[in-house]
């Protein structure tokens, strides 16, 4: 079972940050999840919320900021950082998984945007893309088929969420630890797709989703001991 580094060593470090990826990637994690969303000037930037509120103590939404303004912001004693300073730090070392926060509806050209980068970079293979916005995830698709897609179920009733997975290609469906019932497992698993778990920290949580053989979970915690089931 995968364990993929939630905002990376987010229970130790500031979410999001490059010092939690980097201790998620000390604690030997061969898989990191972050948020994206977009700054006013186009800049890809990484953060989980739509708005400086939480994490930053300030008020301004990120979509209103240009990336100079947001790198002045002060996350817990770090800064927020751009999409490409994180992968120049996990490329090679440990498997993307990005989720896309909003689609080009509300960030213009965003998924198109991603989409070069990891083009360009020749990460398109290591990079898992998820999204709570599916049609976000279905313009994904249509400017590259290639492009490896993860479908986060949220609040979709299961046929749908299926159905729409399928229709996208895509190779994971994400449920939330309340969603990870053993017969919602069985029928992802029928259907072909793996099974992604978040935010699974507690150890009981952690054995409880290895006996129902899901493929992996997002853990604030990466050094989460595997128990032997």
């Amino acid at each position: 079972m995968l364990l993929i580094a939630h905002r990376g060593a987010s229970g130790y470090a500031p979410e999001n940050t490059l010092a939690a990826f980097r201790l998620a990637l000390e604690m030997g994690a061969k898989a990191v999840e972050l948020d994206v969303h977009q700054a006013r000037d186009g800049e890809l930037v990484v953060i989980h919320d739509e708005d400086l509120r939480r994490t930053g103590r300030r008020k301004g939404r990120i979509r209103d900021l240009s990336w100079a303004e947001l790198s002045s912001v002060d996350v817990g004693g770090d800064r927020i950082p751009l999409l490409e300073e994180v992968m120049d730090l996990i490329q090679g070392r440990a498997e993307l998984h990005l989720e896309l926060k909003r689609g080009s509806r509300y960030y213009q050209g965003i998924e198109a945007r991603i989409l070069a980068l990891l083009m360009r970079r020749e990460a398109l293979d290591t990079t898992l893309i998820s999204s709570f916005d599916h049609q976000a995830l279905f313009v994904v698709r249509e400017l590259e088929p290639k492009a490896r897609l993860a479908y986060l179920r949220g609040f979709t009733r299961l046929g749908v969420a299926l159905k729409e997975a399928a229709e996208l290609g895509a190779e994971s469906i994400n449920l939330s630890l309340r969603q990870a019932k053993p017969a919602v497992i069985r029928e992802c698993r029928k259907r072909g797709f793996k099974t992604l778990v978040y935010t699974v920290n507690k150890p009981r949580d952690f054995e409880r989703m290895a006996r129902l053989g899901v493929d992996g979970v997002f853990t604030n915690f990466p050094d989460l001991e595997s128990p032997r089931v």
